[in-house]
């Protein structure tokens, strides 16, 4: 209840700010939806939000909302898995496999490279290059005595320009034409009166045992594997109404974007230049890596482009969804590479004997 009270007076506060915010981040969405731009309800919001904090606009966006709508996403994509996943996850192994070589690989390169040319410290340039996620990453570099507003500024960018980058070089590269579907085309009359409490309590459980599992991002798989799972049991079938799948996509676009608020590019100069090139470099060996999964895989290829890509869940989900792609196979691969990396760390920091500078 304490929590609740913290929030609502945080709101209270900011108002004005994170009125401002959603004003921008609408805007950025209508307008890309008039260019016809790829996942408008997400890059729209990003881009106005990112470019208004960059330029020292007072906007505010905290962080929960964002983690309701990654809730919401949850559910929205547990209820489009297909029914016959369990069939399909064998014939995923050669395109596992060949992720977690990249992996491997792009982070010594990527590590490489900042230390001979950003001249960043080994524990740094080690958290940096992995693409396992800004909080845990940066959270591990500062316990290792790294630079953590360094680590999360790289990380961000890196994320930040793989939703942005992906989708338009689908658009204009590959010939993906933007349908302008947010969803499954389902309105609020679509769901029964009984649903919506149903839908919430099994959000709240999914994402209550994920947390008690200490599963990565509960709130998106969460719910997202209890509401999968009924789905392809039979046990319900549940329809998310496009107009809230709309907003989550528009507050998780506007909040990434808002990360942007306390960097400014004069500050971090030329640090951001090696920021933007390491994250092309990532993004480059992820299509590198995919297309030789294509060889030994019968996945199509933007799918695999998709699952390698150095972003974020949720946030690569919505591309995968936006694109056509096989959201539990995206999915699935986001979630291995993300236990892999966790797990190849403990050995890593003693391969190049970091010692940990706090307890």
């Amino acid at each position: 209840m304490a929590k609740l009270s913290f929030h609502v007076n945080e709101v209270r506060q900011h108002k004005w700010e994170l009125a401002l915010a959603l004003f921008i981040a609408l805007a950025g969405a209508l307008i890309f939806g008039w260019l016809r731009m790829p996942l408008p309800w997400m890059l729209g919001p990003l881009f106005g939000v990112t470019i208004a904090a960059l330029s020292g606009v007072n906007i505010w966006m905290p962080e929960w909302p964002r983690s309701l709508m990654i809730g919401v996403l949850g559910v929205f994509f547990g209820t489009t898995i297909s029914p016959d996943f369990a069939e399909q996850i064998l014939t995923w192994l050669p395109s596992i496999v060949t992720l977690l070589i990249s992996v491997t690989i792009t982070t010594a390169i990527v590590m490489a490279y900042f230390r001979a040319f950003a001249e960043h410290d080994p524990v740094t340039a080690y958290f940096s290059a992995n693409p396992g996620g800004m909080i845990p990453m940066a959270l591990m570099g500062r316990h290792y005595g790294g630079d953590e507003r360094l680590i999360s500024m790289i990380q961000s960018i890196r994320m930040v320009l793989t939703v942005i980058t992906f989708p338009i070089a689908f658009r204009f590269l590959a010939g993906y034409e933007p349908t302008g579907i947010v969803g499954t085309g389902a309105t609020l009359t679509d769901m029964a009166p009984i649903d919506f409490p149903v839908i919430l309590a099994l959000a709240i459980v999914g994402a209550l045992v994920a947390k008690r599992l200490r599963v990565p991002v509960p709130l998106l798989l969460g719910p997202m594997i209890l509401i999968g799972f009924l789905s392809v049991a039979g046990v319900g079938s549940w329809q998310i109404p496009d107009g809230l799948v709309a907003f989550a996509q528009l507050v998780i676009g506007a909040r990434i974007g808002a990360t942007f608020k306390n960097i400014r590019l004069k500050t971090v100069g030329v640090q951001l230049v090696h920021a933007v090139i390491a994250a092309y470099m990532m993004m480059g060996l992820a299509v590198l890596f995919a297309w030789l999964a294509t060889f030994a895989s019968e996945i199509p290829a933007p799918a695999l482009i998709l699952a390698f890509a150095p972003g974020g869940f949720a946030e690569m989900t919505i591309v995968g969804f936006g694109l056509g792609a096989d959201i539990a196979f995206i999915v699935s691969h986001q979630l291995i590479r993300f236990f892999f990396i966790i797990g190849l760390v403990p050995v890593a920091v003693r391969i190049m004997k970091f010692e940990p500078k706090e307890p």
